[in-house]
Formats: C-alpha cells, structure tokens, sequence
C-alpha cells in the first residue's frame, strides 16, 4: 500500500487518533507517579484497631441457644396464627353466604312492592 491509499482510506486519521489516546494514557500515568501530594482514602478500610474484649466461645454459643430458642418461639407462633386464620376463613364463608342470602331476600322483598 502506498501513502495516499492509505490518506484516501482515513488510515491516518484512525493512527492520529490511537497516537493521540496512547499520548493522553502516557501523559496520565507519568502524572500519576509523580504526583508530590499525599493521597488519602477515608474511611480507612486498611486500619485496623484491637478491641479491648472480644466474645469468648461460651458467650457465643450461649447467644446461639437463645437466637435458637426464639427462632423456635417465632415458629411457633407463626403456626398458631396459620391455624386461626384457616379456622377464620371458613366462618367468612359462611357469613359472606349469610349476608348473600340476607342480601337476596332484601331485595325479592323490594321488588314486589
């Protein structure tokens, strides 16, 4: 290929660009490593502080017995209400057949008047 294909084509407007890019990562690297400021990251996620008491074995279990034992209450619980609410949707049922009824005879009664 010779330079003019090459002009004609765009090629050298596509090279100037990457040139261009390449300059610009350059440009923003040197930057970067030069750079005479201290660089600060907040918070500080590398930081880290030695607590004073920490939670022993025996207490950790003992918190795992009582968030077990109130895991079984809330299932408990969740039962009982599972089982009123069944009983409770039967009775609304029976009272929405009641006030259809009530509702039926209601109205025959308006109509023949």
């Amino acid at each position: 290929m010779d330079v003019e294909t090459i002009i004609q084509g765009g090629g050298l407007i596509l090279s100037g660009a990457a040139v261009g890019k390449i300059v610009d990562v350059a440009v923003k690297a040197w930057t970067a490593r030069h750079h005479k400021g201290e660089v600060s990251v907040t918070p500080d996620p590398l930081n880290v502080r030695k607590e004073d008491k920490f939670v022993t074995r025996g207490e950790f279990n003992k918190h795992v017995e009582q968030n077990d034992a109130a895991h079984t209450e809330i299932f408990r619980r969740l039962k009982e209400t599972e089982q009123k609410t069944e009983h409770q949707d039967g009775k609304l049922d029976v009272i929405g057949s009641d006030v259809k009824t009530i509702k039926d005879i209601l109205i025959g009664k308006a109509l023949k008047k």
